[in-house]
């Protein structure tokens, strides 16, 4: 999390704003449509690169065709031969980390890298969210093999991480912004795999600077995860410009 003493204004950094994207908030869906309204999808995000979203997504494919391939009977030898080739392939050609991470924030920043929901990163499952009339965001989403912890089972590293990103965009939907200060989990009966999931979040209370927010997971009527985070206003170092600072939080 950051740490700041004083109250930073409201900022991106270098960020460029997204028209439709950054102001996707309750209070303007309200000024458009009203107070009453079905729940409306996040608007996708440019993209920089069509042939990076399509590799992405042929990534993903692979994730979910490999996962759990252990014992079974599947032929492997020539696809990790085929494999090699396509990494001995792109690795030359790419930046040094440190690069790439600098360049991510002159475009989108983590917004469409973001490990739950990210159009450009491959672990992400992806998660698709609403905004909802009640002020409170939505998502649905089943997750396979590949983020399994107990038997059949969601882990819940992953459970604990799409919430997270899920309460920032809470707090974005309902006007609010900050980074994770301290957050509460409760495991409430096993989360399953290969099961549409129904995640919910909500802004709960706020106090100046402090936002606390509440999320759940449920299997059908069954509750499986309840927590509650708390938000801090608060801004960090833009990557490669020290001198620039954004307070883009989770999920915003």
């Amino acid at each position: 999390m950051a740490n700041d003493s004083d109250r930073p204004e409201i900022g991106r950094g270098p960020l460029p704003k997204i028209e439709g994207v950054d102001d996707f908030q309750l209070s303007s869906m309200r000024e458009r449509v009203g107070d009453t309204f079905d729940p409306v999808p996040v608007p996708d995000l440019p993209t920089p690169d069509p042939a990076l979203d399509r590799s992405v997504a042929e990534l993903r494919r692979l994730r979910e065709a490999i996962a759990g391939l252990a014992h079974s009977d599947v032929e492997l030898g020539d696809i990790a031969d085929r494999l090699a080739e396509v990494a001995d392939l792109l690795e030359p050609r790419v930046p040094e980390p440190a690069r790439r991470l600098e360049a991510m924030w002159t475009g989108a920043g983590s917004r469409r890298a973001n490990p739950v929901g990210g159009p450009e990163n491959p672990i992400a499952p992806p998660v698709r969210f609403h905004g909802c009339d009640d002020g409170s965001v939505t998502a649905e989403v089943t997750l396979g093999l590949a983020y399994q912890g107990p038997p059949g089972c969601v882990h819940g590293g992953i459970s604990a991480l799409i919430i997270d990103h899920m309460m920032g965009f809470a707090n974005h939907w309902g006007g609010r912004y900050g980074m994770t200060a301290h957050y509460e989990i409760d495991y409430r009966s096993p989360t399953p795999l290969l099961r549409p999931l129904t995640f919910r979040s909500w802004v709960d209370e706020v106090d100046g600077r402090k936002t606390w927010t509440n999320a759940t997971i449920h299997a059908g009527d069954r509750l499986c995860v309840e927590a509650r985070g708390l938000f801090l206003e608060a801004s960090v170092a833009i990557p490669g410009r020290p001198d620039q600072r954004s307070t883009v939080g989770d999920g915003a």
